[in-house]
Formats: C-alpha cells, sequence, structure tokens
C-alpha cells in the first residue's frame, strides 16, 4: 500500500504546483531511514545545481547533479512506485526546430547541461536498475518564484513591485511553457517526456503583454538594453509536442502575479 508522495527539493519553484497533501523536505541532510519508513506513490526529486554558476567547472555540478542524486535514487527506489527527475531541454539546444524525447542529445557544452547528460544515460543505460525513475526534460518556465539570477525574477519582481528595471536584449524566441503544466505531467507520466509548448514565443513580446494585463506600461518600467542579440547566438528549437499555447502561458502567469501581489 503506498502513501501520499514526497518532494525533496522544497526551494524550487516548481515545488508551489504540487498538491498541497503531499510532502515536503529539504533537499540537504535527508533522513533515508524516515523516507524507507513509508511506502511512497511517486518521489519527485527538484533539487540541482543551476546553471546560472557560470564559472564552475564540471565536478561542481556532477557532484550534485549526478553522484549525489544517483546515490540517493539507490538509497530510495525500492521504496516508492515512481521517482520523477528534472533533466533539461538544453540537451537539444543545437537542433533547429521541432524535437522529441526520443532523438539524440545534441547540444552546445556547458558543465551544468553535460551533468544533465551524464545522469541521462546512466539511468537509461541501466533501465533494469532504474526501471520505476522517470525523467522529465522541461523547456524553460518561470514564474514569480523563480530564484534571483534569473531574468524573469527580476521582470515578475518589477511587476509585482511596480519598480523600474533594466535588462538586456529581450527580442528573441524561446519555447516557453507553465510550471504547472510541466508539474501536472510529471503526476500523470508513466514515461520519460520532453515538455513545451510546441511553439516558439518572443520574449519581449511577452514581456510587455505581461505588463499590458497588470495594467502598466511597458516603457515606463523596461529599459531594455540590445547590445546582446541571442537570438543570433543559438539555434531555435521547439517541442514537436504541443503541451500548451500562448494564451495558457499568458493566463495562467497573470493569475501567479496576482496572487503574489495580493499575498
Amino acid at each position: 500500500m503506498y502513501n501520499n508522495s514526497l518532494i525533496i527539493g522544497d526551494t524550487s519553484q516548481l515545488n508551489f504546483y504540487y498538491p498541497k497533501e503531499y510532502t515536503r523536505i529539504s533537499s540537504r541532510n535527508i533522513d533515508i531511514d524516515l523516507i524507507n519508513s513509508k511506502k511512497y506513490d511517486t518521489i519527485y526529486l527538484l533539487f540541482a545545481e543551476q546553471r546560472t554558476f557560470l564559472n564552475e567547472n564540471e565536478k561542481f555540478f556532477t557532484d550534485i547533479n549526478v553522484d549525489y542524486t544517483i546515490k540517493l535514487i539507490d538509497k530510495i527506489k525500492n521504496n516508492c512506485r515512481k521517482i520523477v527527475i528534472f533533466s533539461t531541454s538544453e540537451l537539444w539546444n543545437d537542433y533547429d526546430g521541432e524535437v522529441s524525447v526520443d532523438l539524440p542529445f545534441k547540444y552546445n557544452y556547458t558543465p551544468y547541461i553535460k551533468s544533465k547528460e551524464i545522469l541521462c544515460n546512466l539511468i537509461k543505460e541501466n533501465i533494469d536498475i532504474y526501471k520505476n525513475v522517470k525523467i522529465v526534460y522541461p523547456f524553460n518556465f518561470n514564474s514569480p518564484y523563480r530564484k534571483e539570477g534569473f531574468l524573469f525574477s527580476k521582470i515578475f519582481k518589477s511587476i509585482i513591485e511596480k519598480n523600474p528595471i533594466e535588462v538586456g536584449d529581450l527580442n528573441f524566441v524561446r519555447d516557453i511553457i507553465h510550471p504547472s503544466l510541466i508539474v501536472n505531467h510529471s503526476i500523470e507520466t508513466n514515461n520519460d517526456i520532453l515538455i513545451g509548448s510546441g511553439e516558439l514565443i518572443n520574449v519581449e513580446n511577452f514581456v510587455k503583454d505581461l505588463y499590458k494585463i497588470n495594467n502598466l506600461v511597458y516603457d515606463e518600467y523596461v529599459h531594455s538594453f540590445s547590445y546582446n542579440n541571442l537570438s543570433n547566438i543559438r539555434k531555435n528549437y521547439y517541442s514537436k509536442i504541443k503541451y500548451s499555447n500562448y494564451n495558457d502561458l499568458l493566463n495562467l502567469t497573470h493569475g501567479d502575479i496576482r496572487k503574489n501581489s495580493i499575498s
């Protein structure tokens, strides 16, 4: 008989979209015996070293994203029906156009992405051992719960607190999906999934619409410097499977902003 589900990594922005009844614990000082004293339906691993640590080497990322993660999985995998881990769509960032989970990884190297590849390959190459481990590869997602150091954390803070900001060039496109939809599919899936909106969204237009829907004038709050045209230095790839659309993204994000403005 399985108990409720467990989230390990309670500071992740995804954590805020899982059902409130799920048990939550920090990814630090994990009590393995306590976890294994119950049989959970699903255990979600939401922790990782993030790509914002641009100057760190490969070992910095593999220590947590590979070694620590796989050791934890080994200790808990027999006491739950399913384990869900989160990787990244960046493993396909050297493709142009639509991508799907069955395509080989093809990416521009960073230590962060490399650590994700090592972990995923380790699990897939030992599927008999890790048959109940499912990998979710999300495209770009953002929310007011996004940690500092990311573009959208600055944008959401500006909208909620009504403060002007300076940002770089926003005139580029990305496949963006709302985090609640990633969470919903992570709960439902019994397979590895690459999840995005299935369309390329112009980030500048999206940000302008966020200010507009919150009754703010974009030009009064955002000063954008066009010194770094990101659209020219990376390929534009997006999910073959369409899990969302632009209106979903805009309306769900607006709901997040309203909720955080009230609280």
